[in-house]
Parts: structure tokens; C-alpha cells; sequence
């Protein structure tokens, strides 16, 4: 089978793909925007760190609760009610044209980021709801087309869309995405869960049981430590990216977009090599994850702007194969009662060590020179490629996934 042939036959998920689409592309819109409104209006790097820390915070404590409401309530409800919440608040950015009209960009981008908490687990729990288990590994893939098409068509237009017609453009749009996205996901029918793991459950805290369980499974602690750890150097990798653009290689702005289109493509050439992917997949995930360390010390040795161009399409290239591979794990292993829930805790760690990852970012470039950091990070995929080979050495998933769903039900 191919992407294609899959992408045929799954037409309800056709419609969340869409949808992911034209939410995404929406919110890049936003993002581009108002990076260039606080720019205009503050001319402070300060305020542009503040919105970034604003817009993370409440992955931290609601990406949990979105999860659990995933698993006990309509997850098309919850994805519908969220887009159209969102609605408002973009709209709202629309009346911000002095410094002190700051406190709309700050809760506005909030109340987003409070409505993409709960829209990711959610979403991401609709998909093995959606699609057979053994079509997993290619819809995942298609996953990958879509962040890598939303990465360089979000960007690149947002930032044309904001300097020709203004910043207030791209709000509008992405209201209208919003809207769309919808629409779209109206017409989807997610079936509910099997029997057998919707029987009344005994547990005695819907708030303490998630955690029980994962630390009853050696698998899914693995898992979180995958999700807890490797965001630390992907935060990093984020800004590496811009300085290799604006000072390694003096492209300036153009050199940044170019380094994200790189970022994107590697993103989707990935896709297109996941038939090729048929066992394994835990050794695969460990082996690409080499290989995205190994793309970073190359990076950190690039002799010119263009090899390191092709070197980052690589590093992405290598982390979307590991990528599709984690995900359809997970997506297998996990009972579809519980993946809201898991799915929201492992949005809370990646999005912690993504902040952490990110804020120390900047002093690291004031101690290190780019291509130094960049060694070192190459360094740490390696180091923590040997980690996440120690750990599943000792799991056996498929009993582990006999003994989980015991203890989950």
C-alpha cells in the first residue's frame, strides 16, 4: 500500500486532515502577524519573549484536562466548540494599535493557546478512532504532509499576507479558518470506542489514575521520557535555525525563510518513504533519532549556506520517519479509552521542555557559538539515542499491552 491508496479509501479522515490544514496555515497567519504587531507597536524583544511564554503556559496544566474530556466526552464536539471559541479571540487582535492595547495580544494569544491545548490531544486521539489499525502508519505519515505543507505555506504567506496587506489581514483569515475548520470537521463521524473498553471503570480519581497506570508500564514511561527529553533539544534546534539564517550564514530574513522552508520539506519528503516501513519500529524510532543527531553535527561543520540547507532537510527528514514511527506505536499500544488522556499528558512534558528548552536557548548562544550548539545538540540526540535504546531493551510491548489494558479497564 502507499499514501495515496490510504488516503483514498479514508475519506473521514480526509476531512480532519483538511481541517488541520487550514487550521494550521491559520494559525501561522496569527503567529507571523503579530511577531511583526509587537515588533511595530514595542519595538521590545522582551514583549516577543513574554507572547511566546504566554502562548506555551497552558499546554502545562490543560493539555491534560483536554485529554481526559477527549476520552469521556464527543471529541467532535470538543473540536468543534474550540474552533469556534477561537473565533473571538483573534478577532479581537484586530483592534490592538497602541502599547496599550498590549493586554489584547497577550489575552487574546491566551485564550488560543488555551483553545490549542485541548484541540491537540483531542485531535490526535480522533486519529486511531478514525483510521484501521493497520492503516496507523501511513495516515501518520500523511500527518507529516500536513505540518511540513502547514510550516512553509504558513509561514511564507503569513509573512507576505502581513506585509502587503497588514497585519490585521492575516487575523481576519485566520477567524475564517476557524470557521472552515469547523465546518469541516461537522461532517465527520467518529465512532465510539469498543465495548470492552468503555465498561464502567473503578478507579477511585479520574486525576491521579492516568499516572497511576503509566508508571505500571515500563512502555509508557519510556514514552514520556522520549517526550520529556527529546523537545529539549528540538527547542534548541528552533532557534539555531533563524541564527544559522540571520548570522552563520548573514542571509538575513531571507536566509530564515529559507531555513524553515528546509525544515518543512524535509517534514514531507518523510512521508513518502513510510511504505518502505513495515516492522520494527521501535528499533527504526532509535535509529532515526541517530540520524537526526548525526544531521546536526554535519549542520555544525557546514561549510555553506546552501549544505546546510540540504543538511536541514535531512535532520527533518529523519526526525518525521521517527515520528511516524513513535506516533503509530503509541497509537497501537494505548487503548483507544485512555489516548486523550495520554496524549494530553505527553503534550504537557514535550511543551514543558520545549519552554525550558527554548528560554535557556538564548543564554546558551551567549556562552556557545551557533556551530558549537549545534555540536553539542547532535551530541545530546546521540546521548539520548543510547537512553531510549537501554530502556525499551527490557520492554516487550506486546505483553506489556496485554497487561496495560487489564489494568486500564
Amino acid at each position: 500500500m502507499t499514501n495515496w491508496i490510504i488516503w483514498k479509501k479514508e475519506k473521514n479522515y480526509q476531512m480532519l486532515f483538511w481541517a488541520g490544514v487550514i487550521n494550521g496555515v491559520g494559525n501561522r497567519f496569527t503567529q507571523v502577524a503579530l511577531l511583526a504587531l509587537l515588533y511595530q507597536v514595542t519595538g521590545s524583544g522582551v514583549a516577543i519573549g513574554l507572547l511566546f511564554a504566554i502562548r506555551m503556559a497552558p499546554f502545562l496544566f490543560l493539555a491534560p484536562i483536554g485529554g481526559m474530556l477527549a476520552d469521556h466526552f464527543s471529541k467532535k464536539a470538543i473540536l468543534i466548540t474550540i474552533d469556534l471559541l477561537r473565533v473571538p479571540a483573534v478577532l479581537a487582535l484586530l483592534f490592538v494599535q497602541e502599547p496599550e492595547h498590549l493586554w489584547i495580544v497577550y489575552s487574546g494569544s491566551f485564550i488560543i493557546a488555551m483553545g490549542e491545548a485541548i484541540y491537540s490531544p483531542t485531535r490526535m486521539s480522533s486519529i486511531p478512532a478514525l483510521v484501521k489499525p493497520d492503516r496507523l502508519l501511513y495516515v501518520n505519515a500523511i500527518e507529516q504532509i500536513m505540518t511540513g505543507s502547514v510550516l512553509i505555506i504558513g509561514s511564507s504567506t503569513g509573512g507576505i499576507l502581513s506585509f502587503v496587506f497588514g497585519t490585521q489581514a492575516a487575523f481576519m483569515i485566520n477567524g475564517v479558518t476557524f470557521l472552515l475548520s469547523a465546518l469541516l470537521i461537522s461532517k465527520l463521524c467518529i465512532p465510539v470506542s469498543d465495548k470492552k473498553e468503555t465498561k464502567p471503570k473503578t478507579v477511585s480519581s479520574p486525576i491521579f489514575s492516568p499516572l497511576r497506570l503509566v508508571f505500571g508500564s515500563s512502555a509508557l514511561i519510556a514514552f514520556f521520557i522520549i517526550m520529556l527529553t527529546m523537545p529539549l533539544a528540538n527547542g534548541i534546534d528552533n532557534i539555531l535555525v533563524s541564527i544559522y539564517g540571520l548570522e552563520v550564514f548573514d542571509m538575513g530574513e531571507l536566509g530564515v525563510g529559507f531555513m524553515y522552508g528546509a525544515l518543512g520539506l524535509g517534514l514531507i519528503l518523510s512521508s513518502f518513504f513510510s511504505h518502505m516501513i513495515k516492522r520494527g519500529l521501535i528499533t527504526l524510532v532509535i535509529i532515526f533519532i541517530a540520524l537526526e543527531g548525526t544531521g546536526h553535527i554535519l549542520l555544525s561543520l557546514a561549510p555553506s549556506f546552501y549544505f546546510a540547507l540540504l543538511t536541514v532537510v535531512f535532520i527533518t527528514f529523519a526526525g518525521g520517519l521517527g515520528n511516524i514511527c513513535l506516533d503509530t506505536v503509541m497509537m497501537k499500544f494505548i487503548p483507544k479509552s485512555k489516548q486523550g488522556t495520554f496524549f494530553g499528558l505527553m503534550q504537557m512534558l514535550s511543551n514543558l521542555s520545549l519552554a525550558i528548552s527554548m528560554g535557556s536557548a538564548g543564554f546558551l548562544l551567549e556562552i556557545f557559538a551557533p556551530r558549537t550548539l549545534s555540536l553539542i545538540v547532535g551530541l545530546a540526540y546521540i546521548l539520548f539515542t543510547s537512553m531510549y535504546a537501554l530502556l525499551f531493551a527490557r520492554v516487550d510491548l506486546v505483553k506489556e499491552k496485554r497487561e496495560f489494558i487489564k489494568t486500564a479497564l
